[in-house]
């Protein structure tokens, strides 16, 4: 489980990376594309793992789509052998062999869309309930405690960004606690639809609620739910009933990818705070090795804007 947290940590950045033509970030491209496969009637099971071998994929090629490769002009078998090393390279022993397995199949048909040899498996649906566009557009709380001031984290992150990544954590693990990967993923795309109408207010605000506040969560989730179907509202009702209870192989899911979430979230900022020149410079090698590396880095040493000596 350790490796595998090193890897979650990576998927954190799909929070912040925003390529040209996504409006919000890569972790809230791919909970549009979820839920549209949702509200089509795709397997969840199916919504899952295509949706969290992307989210593999994007690690090292962020927002990749058939439009580069069409530009690039790189051939199908090409496209196979760049992303299937990229995808290799990122999960390298840090998932256990089942998942990879699994996601074996739904990364090729990635690829197959990629090449622009198969049509896209998750068709557009009409526009997204509003309950999921204020989703979008809803901050996290931040930082709260009933006993101190609100500690606001910037960039927030909405509650779309937070419900993608929890959803693809707890199918990730799903197989650790002999959970649906499924029920596990739509669950945590869906834990936080009451938040559609109740801003975040975090624990501090939860606390002052009381004894109101289950009453609060269930009204606000009950008329986001309005807005669906009534089978997937059915559907959505019961694979809810996962949240927040250890009663379930999905239940454990659900809750480790929630907690792995959050804490990596604030990890994700506290290592962007404290990022030192040396770091930057020198551990990532901001000049690369290459044919201008020993030019730049005696312009570099010569200005003093940075000195390898």
């Amino acid at each position: 489980m350790k490796a595998s947290a090193h890897l979650f940590a990576e998927l954190q950045d799909l929070k912040r990376l925003r390529p040209a033509g996504v409006r919000h970030s890569l972790a809230d491209e791919l909970f549009v594309g979820a839920w549209r496969a949702v509200l089509n009637g795709a397997d969840w099971n199916e919504a899952a793992d295509r949706t969290a071998a992307r989210a593999l994929l994007y690690v090292l090629f962020p927002g990749v789509d058939a439009a580069f490769f069409r530009a690039a002009r790189l051939d199908a078998a090409a496209i196979r052998e760049v992303c299937t090393n990229a995808f290799d390279r990122t999960v390298g022993d840090r998932l256990d062999a089942a998942t990879v397995a699994r996601l074996r199949g739904p990364l090729e048909r990635t690829l197959r869309e990629l090449a622009g040899t198969q049509v896209q498996g998750f068709p557009e649906t009409e526009e997204l309930p509003a309950c999921l566009t204020r989703l979008r557009e809803q901050p996290r709380a931040g930082a709260t405690h009933p006993e101190h001031p609100r500690l606001v984290l910037l960039p927030a992150e909405s509650h779309a960004d937070h419900c993608l990544l929890t959803g693809v954590y707890a199918a990730l693990t799903a197989g650790r606690y002999g959970a649906d990967p499924g029920a596990a993923f739509v669950c945590g795309l869906a834990h936080h639809l009451h938040n559609a109408y109740l801003p975040d207010c975090g624990w501090a605000g939860e606390l002052a609620l009381e004894p109101y506040l289950q009453q609060v969560i269930d009204n606000c989730r009950a008329t986001a739910l309005e807005e669906f179907t009534p089978a997937l509202r059915e559907r959505l009702t019961d694979v809810l009933r996962h949240h927040e209870s250890l009663a379930t192989p999905e239940g454990y899911a659900i809750s480790a990818g929630d907690v792995i979430d959050r804490v990596l979230d604030v990890k994700w900022r506290v290592r962007a705070a404290a990022v030192t020149e040396r770091q930057v410079l020198g551990d990532l090698d901001l000049v690369h090795p290459g044919p201008l590396k020993d030019f730049q880095t005696e312009l570099l040493n010569e200005t003093e804007l940075w000195s390898t000596l």
